[in-house]
């Protein structure tokens, strides 16, 4: 039987440059990457509020689900306690890590030389929160409560660092209640409205998330006491303050601030 001799194909790439007019003018090697933008002092701390001031708003949300299984457990019962909204509040603190993980990358932009270091912490802090959330909004009601949450320390430490080398207020909610302020009158420039409703009026009003006043206690950090509302499941009750370990944590809770 006759066999053909195998005829050996160029790459297809390579013959399309071959038949290039001009023979491989267009075949040159890729574009590098563009260059990290390099960050300015007074840029450098915006870009740091956007990626860590969600972070921790979602550990707000976090903080009064778990306030709301304190009541709970304090209660006892035979009931099972839903955790679905505690685990659906962690699993949100730990999307929120790793986006803000991402957005301080130093891939994206170069830092000024004096946050380097501290950025780079706080972005390790970061990556550290993503896999603990993850793993905590597992946890059943009485290993959520009973849980110390590690690394807290180390993370108020390098945030805090971060924020003097970006030239950032000390206390985190004043950092992020000043971020929120600007966001909302970016907002409403964005809708033509000027610098009206939400403007700097509404900073530390408690429509942030980090701010102290805490209007509609969204936080743990803002809650004022007083009695539960029997007629409220324990498991969805807005914690007061008052009962057994409620609130016992927020010292931690402020140390993960960033």
């Amino acid at each position: 039987m006759l066999q053909l001799p195998r005829v050996r194909r160029a790459p297809i790439g390579a013959l399309a440059c071959l038949l290039l007019v001009g023979g491989l003018a267009g075949c040159a090697a890729p574009e590098p990457p563009p260059e990290p933008e390099v960050l300015s002092a007074t840029k450098a701390g915006g870009v740091y509020l956007d990626a860590v001031c969600p972070v921790n708003a979602a550990w707000d949300d976090a903080d009064a689900e778990l306030d709301r299984l304190r009541i709970a457990v304090a209660r006892g019962g035979d009931v099972q306690i839903d955790t679905a909204r505690f685990a659906t509040a962690m699993e949100r603190v730990a999307e929120a890590s790793a986006e803000a993980g991402e957005q301080l990358d130093t891939e994206q932009q170069s830092w000024p030389a004096v946050a380097e270091a501290p950025v780079a912490s706080v972005r390790k802090t970061l990556q550290a929160d993503r896999k603990q959330a993850a793993s905590v909004a597992k946890l059943d009601a009485a290993e959520a409560v009973a849980y110390a949450w590690q690394g807290a320390a180390e993370s108020g430490e390098a945030a805090a660092a971060a924020r003097a080398a970006l030239g950032l207020p000390d206390d985190p909610e004043a950092a992020c209640a000043q971020w929120e302020a600007q966001q909302a009158e970016r907002e409403a420039s964005d809708r033509g409205t000027g610098s009206g409703a939400g403007t700097g009026s509404d900073t530390g009003t408690g429509s942030g998330s980090d701010t102290d006043s805490g209007a509609g206690g969204s936080s743990a950090k803002d809650r004022s006491s007083g009695a539960a509302d029997p007629t409220t499941p324990a498991d969805q009750q807005t914690p007061t303050g008052s009962g057994p370990d409620a609130g016992s944590d927020d010292s931690e809770r402020k140390a993960q601030d960033r």
